[in-house]
């Protein structure tokens, strides 16, 4: 029953209510005041890496992958794409540094071909009009005929090239000027007799090239301008290696067969040679080293298989023969048919003798290629 007393309690909760909207207004406005005050600070601060220059921020990029020729992966967390994720500046960074995208490797067994041509595609935009170097991760995959020919549109900028095909008609569609090819390796997955003679004479910087299964004529590359020549089973090697006149570095791969009488050959400002057998089970091309006359060489690496029946007797008329002072001699392969001090004390002239029972066939010689694959002599 509402009376005097109750309707006047109700008046006095009223403006007690009316009070305390009011206190929680203010309380409001200067929490919203505190509020812009502390946004108008943050949105003043700048992280100290967003301050640099572009150009000190795109250096900074470009330690973050291999110094080239040693190309980034295309995806993953260690490809430059990476630094397109961070925000969008870097993005925008990253995407007009022409430098991070020059250096391209072509991972393993790409299964999806139509993405990994997107991929390609978009490298090679990105890198402007720099030189390129290009790699293959894995020399016994092939790279698609639709791949191979988003390359050979930027030709002419191939710096260091590494390339498996699936034929020699893929690898007639590379013929042409290459203008700033320092290293070039190619390899065809089908082997046989090209249909017309491959030859990459417009090539006037190319100093270091690995040639697989060469069939058909020799004159497929100006070898007189090698320094660096890897022979990976090729059947006319000793033709060709009479053409290499300025070579520094030879690497030989032989056939099993090879073991045969060839006639000398004379590479005379030669200073390394390396010669292997491609599978362990290979015949041992046991006359091979006699048929060098190499007056310059310094370093010489063998399998001792290679030096049967008497290993330093092989190595002692290798050396009279060639005249030459060497430094070091590296014996390899898994035989061991002379104890190490017997070929020390054979061969007290040389300075530095080693073994290397691992390297065994080209599997483990394939990191050793790596390396040596940017060395340019």
């Amino acid at each position: 029953m509402s009376t005097a007393a109750s309707r006047a309690a109700g008046r006095a909760r009223i403006s007690e209510i009316d009070a305390k909207i009011s206190s929680l207004k203010e309380s409001i406005r200067v929490l919203t005041a505190e509020k812009l005050r502390t946004q108008e600070y943050l949105d003043s601060y700048a992280y100290p890496v967003l301050t640099l220059p572009n150009e000190i921020t795109s250096e900074i990029f470009l330690k973050f992958i291999p110094e080239y020729p040693f190309p980034p992966p295309l995806t993953g967390s260690l490809s430059p794409t990476t630094l397109t994720y961070v925000c969008h500046r870097w993005r925008e960074i990253a995407l007009s540094t022409a430098a991070l995208w020059r250096g391209i490797l072509v991972p393993v067994i790409f299964r999806d071909e139509p993405h990994l041509l997107s991929i390609l595609e978009s490298w090679l935009s990105r890198s402007g009009c720099l030189p390129l170097s290009i790699l293959m991760e894995d020399i016994f995959d092939v790279l698609s005929e639709e791949c191979v020919a988003s390359l050979v549109l930027h030709r002419a900028r191939w710096e260091y090239v590494t390339l498996a095909v699936l034929n020699e008609p893929i690898i007639h569609s590379i013929q042409g000027a290459m203008p700033l090819l320092r290293q070039f390796e190619i390899r065809s997955n089908g082997v046989q007799d090209p249909l017309s003679p491959v030859r990459f004479c417009e090539v006037p910087r190319l100093r270091s090239a690995t040639m697989w299964e060469l069939r058909g004529p020799i004159d497929v590359l100006p070898w007189s301008q090698l320094t660096s020549l890897t022979l990976v089973y090729v059947d006319e090697w000793p033709a060709i290696l009479k053409e290499t006149v300025n070579l520094v570095h030879c690497h030989l791969f032989p056939y099993a067969e090879e073991d045969q009488t060839i006639p000398d050959i004379r590479l005379l400002v030669l200073e390394s040679l390396v010669l292997s057998p491609f599978e362990v089970p290979d015949q041992p091309a046991t006359n091979l080293l006699l048929t060098f006359i190499t007056p310059a060489l310094r370093t010489l690496e063998v399998p001792e298989a290679f030096l049967q029946p008497d290993p330093i007797a092989t190595l002692a008329s290798f050396i009279s023969k060639s005249e030459c002072d060497l430094q070091k001699i590296r014996i390899t392969g898994d035989t061991c048919l002379v104890p190490e001090r017997v070929y020390r004390s054979g061969l007290k002239k040389i300075p530095r003798i080693s073994f290397n029972r691992s390297l065994t066939d080209y599997n483990s010689y394939e990191k050793k290629l790596a390396r040596r694959r940017y060395k340019i002599l």
